[in-house]
């Protein structure tokens, strides 16, 4: 039986898991995944090749924030076993993006191989709301506010800067908004990076929940 106490003390580690710059550097390195090949493209390179360069990138990024979150996150939250309940919701949480970029990509074949559906604003529309649902759905089972916010600059920034750099003919516009982004969304980790390391010192390991 778990107790009003525990589940307020699991709410607050589960919050705090997300209040360190995680979410905030994950859609920095995948705006950067997006942003990175359009700009060695256009630079001469093909878009096979463009891919494969950013992708190690990418990856190495993810190697440090994931041992940053093993050897400095983890010390000062400690490890913590969710609630069935919270469990649930996570499990829920994983079949929304799977289903909407599923759907996404149907939407978008039928679209593009659709002449008469062929416009620059409606083969933009599958690419708007696939990161909105998916943010706002993160939004809503984890409880974070801010969410709804990120779901709304990523599904509206790549569709708006494709649609402005069509409009006035420049090749400069999509990588470089993209990657302005990217940057603050960076910038945004690195200041909640650190006011979670002022907030938490080292503790041990904790179990909260069964």
């Amino acid at each position: 039986m778990v107790t009003p106490v525990e589940k307020k003390i699991e709410r607050t580690v589960f919050t705090s898991f997300f209040q360190n710059g995680f979410i905030e550097v994950f859609v920095g390195i995948f705006l950067l995944q997006l942003g990175l090949p359009v700009l060695f493209s256009r630079s001469g390179f093909g878009d096979l090749q463009s891919a494969l360069i950013v992708l190690p990138i990418a990856l190495a990024l993810l190697v440090v924030v994931f041992l940053i979150r093993k050897f400095v996150i983890i010390p000062r939250l400690g490890h913590v076993k969710f609630l069935p309940e919270r469990r649930r919701r996570l499990s829920t949480l994983v079949i929304i993006p799977v289903l909407t970029l599923t759907a996404t990509a149907i939407v978008s074949y039928f679209v593009f191989e659709n002449d008469s559906m062929r416009n620059i604003f409606v083969t933009q529309i599958p690419f708007s709301l696939s990161p909105i649902i998916v943010f706002c759905a993160a939004a809503f089972f984890l409880d974070m506010k801010r969410l709804y916010v990120y779901g709304a600059i990523v599904g509206i920034i790549i569709p708006l800067s494709k649609i402005l750099e069509t409009v006035l003919n420049s090749r400069d516009i999509l990588p470089g908004i993209i990657l302005f982004t990217a940057f603050i969304f960076f910038c945004m980790a690195t200041v909640f990076f650190i006011a979670f390391l002022k907030k938490y010192h080292v503790t041990g390991d904790e179990n909260v929940g069964k």
